[in-house]
């Protein structure tokens, strides 16, 4: 009796260490769950292609680097700062973002993301600039799989406000609507060389403005589908 209850509790332990060792460390940049390390660090590219609605006749890919990083406040409260970077047009976000552990293999957060674009472009006697302002709402769930593959599904609201954009000096005028749209991402992150981690996704926007296409804006009554691949190293 002594024996067993002594295997008892060595297999509980074995079984608790097994446990922590899946979930402690998970460098999953997207994936909703509290924070253990005091940051996290992801560089990438974002691959977005324009529909016929906004190009007329041709379907142009557009590509951003793309810079995610997070800073750990408390356990389950950490600081979500996101770039997406195009040096003649940028956006950055900074936002709260709280998780929590649903159970042993789901976990969710939510955060809101406020947000700042700009875009400054003086090519053949073309000279434009824009900005303007971005707040995005946002509600993930992941599900952790074995190995550390981490499978997450986030979906954000799109309100954009403050727009600006200006031929020379002279201002034009927009009229989108405050609450543009929505977008829905599915974010694959799994060990990769090393200790590194390789991020997938796959993001659909449905919003009457997307900021990269400021340069030849018209306000839309209707949302358009603008697809978007996600891809990042988790360092």
């Amino acid at each position: 009796m002594k024996r067993l209850s002594v295997c008892c509790l060595l297999f509980l332990h074995v079984y608790s260490f097994a446990q922590d060792s899946l979930t402690h460390h998970l460098k999953g940049v997207f994936f909703p769950y509290p924070m253990e390390q005091s940051t996290k660090f992801s560089i990438g590219v974002t691959s977005t292609t324009l529909p016929y609605d906004i190009t007329a006749d041709v379907h142009y890919r557009v590509p951003a680097l793309d810079v995610h990083w997070l800073k750990k406040i408390s356990p389950k409260l950490a600081l979500n700062i996101r770039g997406s970077l195009q040096v003649l047009q940028n956006l950055v976000t900074v936002g709260p973002r709280w998780s929590t552990i649903l159970s042993d293999r789901y976990s969710m957060a939510i955060g809101d993301d406020a947000g700042f674009w700009f875009g400054y472009i003086n090519v053949s006697g073309i000279k434009t600039r824009g900005y303007g302002f971005q707040n995005l709402p946002n509600f993930s769930v992941g599900r952790r799989f074995n190995k550390k593959v981490l499978l997450t599904f986030r979906a954000d609201a799109q309100i954009n406000y403050g727009i600006k954009t200006y031929a020379k000096n002279t201002a034009l005028k927009s009229g989108n609507r405050v609450l543009s749209g929505s977008s829905y991402a599915l974010i694959l992150e799994q060990p990769f060389y090393g200790k590194k981690v390789l991020s997938l996704g796959f993001r659909a926007l449905y919003t009457d403005f997307f900021w990269q296409t400021w340069t030849f804006y018209a306000p839309y009554d209707r949302n358009i589908f603008y697809p978007q691949i996600i891809i990042g190293l988790n360092l």
